[in-house]
């Protein structure tokens, strides 16, 4: 038996939280500032599951769980006052926002050259390659009496943020580090 179970999902979040940074100055907020950013997020998840009887007492089964996610912010800011969707996005007229590609970070200033300070921000763009695979071996070599032997793996990978190429992804997730786990229980039927 193999099953496949593939999901695209695409979105486009228009007030997802970022971080809160406190300011006094933020009288309206209560001396903060929640922001919030636009994300235009893609997930595509792949779960693959296989199981082989091989003879009646020798078995396989096989599930892996590949996803490559990618989230895109834009449009950084904060809502102008408690209980509205009223947002002030910086880098208006009255505020400013300026980008650092080394650092990878944000500089807001919400009032320009009024009081509130400036505030770095960093950048929540982010770009998810993970694979999870379970592998189990089964051999009942005696009624009562079977070994197992198991095989997990996990890689990880989370270079390009922000951008979803589902080829670049794809083969930055196939040579990505993993960890390998192996297990071995080995079941023995005492009968009189």
């Amino acid at each position: 038996m193999f099953v496949v179970g593939p999901q695209l999902t695409r979105s486009l979040t228009s007030a997802q939280y970022v971080q809160t940074v406190t300011d006094p100055t933020a009288t309206a907020t209560f001396g903060r500032r929640d922001v919030l950013g636009l994300l235009d997020q893609t997930q595509l998840q792949v779960t693959l599951r296989a199981n082989a009887v091989l003879t009646p007492h020798v078995s396989v089964q096989v599930f892996a769980q590949p996803l490559l996610a990618s989230g895109d912010y834009y449009g950084l800011g904060e809502l102008s006052r408690p209980r509205s969707y009223d947002f002030l996005r910086y880098g208006g007229r009255t505020s400013s926002l300026t980008y650092d590609p080394l650092l990878r970070e944000y500089t807001a200033d919400p009032d320009r050259d009024g009081p509130a300070p400036s505030f770095t921000i960093d950048d929540p763009d982010f770009n998810l390659k993970s694979l999870r695979l379970n592998a189990v071996f089964r051999w009942e070599f005696r009624p009562g009496s079977a070994l197992y032997v198991v095989w997990t793996r996990q890689q990880l990978d989370e270079s390009s943020p922000g951008q979803f190429d589902l080829a670049r992804d794809t083969r930055a997730l196939l040579s990505a580090q993993g960890d390998d786990v192996f297990m071995v229980k080995f079941a023995y039927w005492l009968s009189r």
